[in-house]
This record gives C-alpha cells, structure tokens and sequence, in this order.
C-alpha cells in the first residue's frame, strides 16, 4: 500500500472515530430506535431490560450471542465492542467463562462502558482502547472472538483477519455479523464519508 492509500485510510478511520464519538455523546442517533433494531435482530427482551438505557445504541446488523457457546474459563473478546452490549450480555449467559474483554477505538465509548460494568458490578470484563488492526492482546490469548458490523468500517481487512489469527488460540473461533456487497458501490458513494460511517 502506498503513501496516497495509507493517508486516505487514515481519513477514512478519523472520520469513522468522529462518527462514532458523536453517537457516544448523543449528538447522532439511528433513524430506527435501538430496541427495535435488536429486536428484530433476535435479542432476548429481558436480558436487554437488565442494562442501563444507553447501552443498546442500535448500532448492531446480528446477534452473534445466536452462533455462539463459552465455556468455564474460556476467554472472549468483542471487536469494536462500543458500550460493551454484547460483552454484558455474554456475561450474563456465561457466568463461568474467563474474562471477557472489550475493544473499541473510541475512548468515550469505552467510558460508557467501563461506567455500566461498575454500576452493574460485572466481573471479568476489561475494556481496552485500539485498533482492529493492531489488537492490545497478546498471541494466542482468546478462546474466541465475536465482531458485530465493525470489520466494514476498516479499510485494510485483511490485516484484521491476521490480527484475529493472530490472537486467537489453536483451534480458536470467531464469530461475526457484518454487512457485505454484492456488486460495486457507485463512485459518489464510495467517497463519501457518511457511508464509511455507516
């Protein structure tokens, strides 16, 4: 990748980090409300009623809760986990897993969620501040790792697949719910950075 592409991508995840502080800070919000974007993504109302409002910001395309099992100890990180939804949920159905961690870019939404994990007393949860393309986790530390449309928003994915590889354990899994094309967007759309942001 040359200079011109690394500068652009650069662009492109200010612009994305900025999108995303405005939602922590309610200064953005989804044109649908959050609980029915989750409930119609299939999560259980009353595992999402035992979180403070604010945490389900809508932001979600999945459930990976759906695809998933953690066992006792097993440890599990969330990419571009936001106000930690779906890490406080794993918790709840998986009591006796290890730790869970989560990891996002944007300080003010892991402010919010280091805020709910205290006033819910959750244990085993740590949130840490990075990029999906270089993980503050060490080699094969995580038993599995969950993504819920966050990967779309970096532009070199590849070398998140090396990260996640990187991190996951021998027999390790990953599971993620994210958006995809099936043919080329138009030229006015892939330069505009709203739609990077969404």
């Amino acid at each position: 990748m040359g200079i011109k592409g690394n500068n652009e991508n650069e662009k492109i995840r200010k612009s994305v980090d900025e999108f995303y502080r405005k939602i922590s800070q309610d200064e953005y919000r989804t044109e649908v409300s959050p609980e029915k974007v989750s409930e119609s993504l299939g999560y259980s109302k009353e595992m999402m009623a035992q979180l403070p409002k604010g945490v389900d910001l809508g932001l979600s395309c999945g459930n990976p809760l759906e695809n998933f099992e953690l066992g006792n100890g097993e440890t599990l990180v969330d990419l571009g986990s936001g106000t930690g939804k779906d890490i406080f949920l794993t918790r709840m159905k998986y009591p006796d897993s290890g730790t869970l961690y989560g990891m996002d870019r944007v300080a003010e939404m892991i402010a919010k969620a280091e805020k709910t994990r205290d006033i819910k007393k959750f244990k085993n949860i740590e949130f840490r501040q990075g990029t999906l393309t270089a993980m503050p986790f060490d080699s094969e530390s995580m038993d599995k790792a969950i993504s819920n449309c966050v990967i779309n928003l970096e532009p070199e994915k590849q070398d998140v697949y090396n990260e996640l590889y990187r991190i996951l354990k021998k027999g390790g899994k990953f599971y993620i719910s994210d958006i995809m094309l099936k043919k080329e967007l138009p030229e006015e759309w892939r330069k505009s950075e709203k739609m990077h942001n969404t």
